[in-house]
């Protein structure tokens, strides 16, 4: 969830805009966990929500408002940032649970269509690219190999904890996309 923190200091930071370029954003849940039905996350963030009334988890799954237009992550879609940066990259992986792929790349799933919700998940998709010149968008998809069968794996953490663990990504990252980085 660093990449919300990040997310939500940026309007403080609007008078150094001129000097921003990059914004480089790993597995971020930029639209919560609104966009995807996962049964096993989605049961876990119950039980993790009753058992320690966890402020983040309820900001998350968008139960911190009766109002969904009043959550946090809805609140966050409305603020000013990603338009600072010359390039928006996120990186995203389908195996990664934590941060649902369409929710770290900020893109309509089809999932999100058959929710009720899917008037603000589509309103926040909105809020967020608006501002943004889309030739600055750059969506980066990551598929990790992930051979073992442990706990981690099977809840999709392992996707998200390969993140921060698997500089070979990052190499060829700033190797192949090097204008990214001037």
């Amino acid at each position: 969830c660093g990449g919300l923190i990040v997310r939500a200091a940026l309007p403080l930071l609007h008078e150094y805009s001129s000097k921003m370029f990059t914004l480089m954003m790993f597995s971020c849940q930029h639209l919560g966990f609104l966009s995807e039905p996962l049964s096993m996350v989605s049961a876990g963030l119950w039980g993790l929500k009753k058992w320690r009334k966890s402020k983040f988890l309820e900001q998350m799954s968008m139960s911190d408002a009766s109002d969904p237009k009043e959550t946090f992550i809805y609140r966050l879609s409305k603020t000013k940032g990603f338009e600072f940066f010359k390039h928006v990259a996120l990186v995203s992986c389908k195996q990664d649970q934590f941060a649902p792929y369409e929710s770290a790349r900020v893109v309509m799933s089809s999932a999100s269509l058959n929710q009720s919700d899917k008037e603000i998940y589509a309103q926040m998709c909105q809020n967020i690219w608006e501002p943004v010149k889309q030739e600055a968008v750059f969506r980066f998809d990551v598929n990790f190999s992930i051979p073992e069968k442990n706990l981690d794996a099977v809840i999709g953490r392992a996707a998200h904890i390969r993140f921060l663990e698997c500089q070979p990504i990052m190499k060829m990252i700033m190797h192949n996309y090097s204008f990214l980085f001037r």
